[in-house]
């Protein structure tokens, strides 16, 4: 009995710490790794696979989110301290300032193509 709540406890385990990733499903240069990884660890469950959008969060492979119409800087402040509509909430405990760099310099290279 205890061997079978012990296997249903480690397949229940097993189910949810690999079924909820989310996981990039585009090739990125070398160069744009960093970023897309922590991209996928911070943003994708609400933004989505690759910056899509979900039901969650719209898509930011829009031109709104382009560079010319939503900066850097912006990029940086809605991450640390969330939407002004408080939509999204300040992910400022989950990311460094080299990962915000890192994860701007994947969506830029992203909406490129």
């Amino acid at each position: 009995m205890k061997n079978r709540i012990l296997i249903k406890l480690i397949l229940s385990l097993t189910i949810l710490v690999t079924g909820c990733a989310i996981e990039a499903t585009k090739t990125v240069p070398i160069e744009y790794i960093t970023g897309q990884t922590q991209y996928h660890k911070v943003c994708a469950n609400c933004h989505g696979a690759d910056a899509m959008g979900t039901s969650k969060a719209p898509k930011l492979i829009h031109e709104r989110y382009n560079k010319e119409n939503f900066s850097n800087g912006k990029i940086a402040k809605t991450i640390l301290r969330g939407s002004s509509s408080g939509a999204m909430p300040a992910q400022k405990t989950k990311v460094t300032e080299t990962d915000i760099k890192e994860i701007i310099k994947y969506l830029r290279y992203s909406q490129k193509k």
